[in-house]
């Protein structure tokens, strides 16, 4: 069950950063690099 919960929490938080990252925020991390591949 925690392995869901850990999950989801992952899958929010990569939406939030790939949300941020369309709005043209930009890490020093490459990290918007890396949320370009997700398909959502």
């Amino acid at each position: 069950m925690f392995v869901v919960f850990l999950f989801v929490c992952v899958a929010l938080y990569l939406l939030a950063l790939n949300s941020y990252c369309d709005q043209g925020g930009n890490f020093d991390l490459g990290v918007c690099s890396i949320t370009s591949f997700i398909p959502w």
